[in-house]
């Protein structure tokens, strides 16, 4: 997961997460266990980017409280809608040289599977990054952690393992 991924995950669940208010509805508390997160860009298929991560209740809650923290600090506008199985958000973030804004919708299967798409745009753009990027999730349950993982743990690409509870206690 490059920091523009997490931080893109990060600015995700930082909307996902309920800002203070209650809604009518909330989305489904994933299911504990082994998740593969598929991202892809719709521009560019066929550099699909794969990563496990071992997930349980604790972690949903230390990513939802990290994301509202984030939320409070950087974002000017933060919107959330839940309808059915869908959840549509929308925010406006100061990155510090640039201003992003997001727009996403995510689709659950239940607890064990989602689908997201969302855009962002920024204003003025980041050194050589395009003005917009678009990301296409599609995230599934597939078992129990590995033996050996612990809840957090995220497993890249190249095999390398973070933990994202503790990266966002630095």
């Amino acid at each position: 997961m490059r920091p523009r991924s997490f931080a893109l995950a990060v600015a995700a669940l930082a909307v996902a997460a309920p800002a203070g208010r209650v809604l009518a509805a909330e989305p489904p508390v994933l299911k504990s266990g082994l998740w593969e997160v598929a991202r892809a860009n719709p521009q560019q298929p066929e550099r699909k980017s794969v990563t496990t991560m071992c997930l349980d209740e604790s972690v949903q809650a230390t990513m939802r409280e990290f994301g509202i923290g984030a939320t409070k600090e950087m974002c000017s506008q933060h919107d959330r809608s839940v309808a059915g199985n869908t959840m549509t958000m929308s925010a406006t973030c100061n990155l510090g040289v640039t201003t992003m804004k997001t727009q996403s919708v995510m689709t659950f299967n239940g607890n064990s599977s989602y689908h997201m798409d969302g855009t962002a745009t920024y204003d003025p753009p980041i050194a050589n990054m395009p003005r917009e990027s678009k990301t296409s999730i599609d995230a599934k349950w597939v078992g129990p952690c590995k033996l050996g993982q612990q809840p957090g743990d995220v497993t890249l690409e190249s095999g390398q393992t973070v933990n994202v509870q503790q990266m966002m206690k630095k």
